[in-house]
């Protein structure tokens, strides 16, 4: 989305004051609203002023909540779970921070937008109710939970590709805003906090998250067609419609969910082998060969695409 210099100055003016509105409900510290001057604009940006209305109603509805834990594998995580109030079925959302205080900048921005990002990629068709079970979307995946004790079921091996494509979305939203450093603003608190992210930052801003899988997937996440309608598919919530536009294009049953298995699998045993301590060339050979089938997958997609 191309914008004149006036164009951005008065959204960062606006997105300043719904910002101020909501870290004083929430309680915010002001190195957060900082970066939300940032950060909400950016995702404007990113999904269009036709999707403004979703995307600060998310802002409003899902707080920021400062864990200081200290976990070494979760800096920040974004929640969505069921409860009944007077019988109606609503979900809790929050996003996580943990080890807060010992982050550094661009740390917490890509924390930050990450979270945000699944949760506006959630905003639509987030509940489902079938068969006796409540599915909670995140992006492509849910998490099944028992309609009556609401007690979780099973998580969804589309979780990892959501991770995926989350991680290259952050990027985009990163880049778009140490892209605000071209422009003339004139706020002097939003100038400082640009000036401080892009000291941190390359041109071109790339995250380390899920580095194995964004590898394996590269292909797909460059494919015009792919990445286009996979954003727009998710955004709305009509997930359901991916496997079968998916494999439609592969002209094979079940690609996508293959797909989805095998960098779910790969993942699982790469984070096990740092705890295992024999056996490890044979758990290598196998996410080996996981990441090459997944890699022919990713090829039958887009040799069958006409538009890449």
């Amino acid at each position: 989305m191309q914008i004149e210099n006036d164009q951005l100055n008065n959204m960062l003016s606006t997105y300043k004051n719904k910002v101020d509105e909501i870290s004083f409900y929430y309680n915010y510290p002001s190195n957060i609203s900082h970066l939300l001057y940032l950060i909400v604009p950016g995702f404007i940006l990113k999904y269009g002023l036709k999707n403004e209305s979703a995307i600060l109603k998310c802002f409003e509805d899902v707080p920021i909540v400062i864990n200081d834990n200290q976990d070494k594998i979760y800096q920040a995580y974004y929640f969505s779970k069921p409860k009944y109030e007077n019988n109606i079925l609503k979900t809790i959302k929050g996003i996580v921070l943990n080890n807060y205080q010992n982050i550094s900048l661009i740390d917490l921005l890509d924390n930050l937008v990450h979270e945000i990002n699944h949760a506006v990629n959630s905003f639509n068709n987030e509940i489902i109710e079938k068969d006796n079970c409540i599915y909670v979307r995140t992006g492509l995946s849910n998490i099944i939970y028992d309609k009556r004790t609401l007690e979780v079921i099973k998580k969804e091996n589309e979780s990892i590709i959501e991770e995926v494509i989350n991680t290259k979305q952050t990027e985009d939203i990163i880049n778009i805003i140490s892209s605000f450093q071209q422009y003339e603003i004139k706020d002097i608190q939003i100038t400082n906090t640009i000036y401080s992210i892009n000291k941190n930052t390359n041109s071109n801003y790339s995250s380390n998250a899920y580095y194995l899988q964004g590898i394996v997937t590269s292909k797909l996440l460059e494919n015009k067609t792919f990445i286009r309608t996979l954003e727009d598919l998710r955004f709305k919530g009509h997930v359901e419609e991916i496997d079968y536009w998916f494999d439609s294009i592969t002209g094979e049953n079940n690609s996508f969910k293959k797909l989805s298995d095998n960098l779910s699998l790969a993942l699982s045993l790469e984070l096990s082998l740092t705890k295992k301590k024999i056996f490890k060339g044979k758990l290598i050979n196998k996410i080996r060969s996981l990441n090459q089938e997944s890699l022919q997958i990713v090829d039958t997609f887009n040799n069958n695409c006409n538009y890449r």
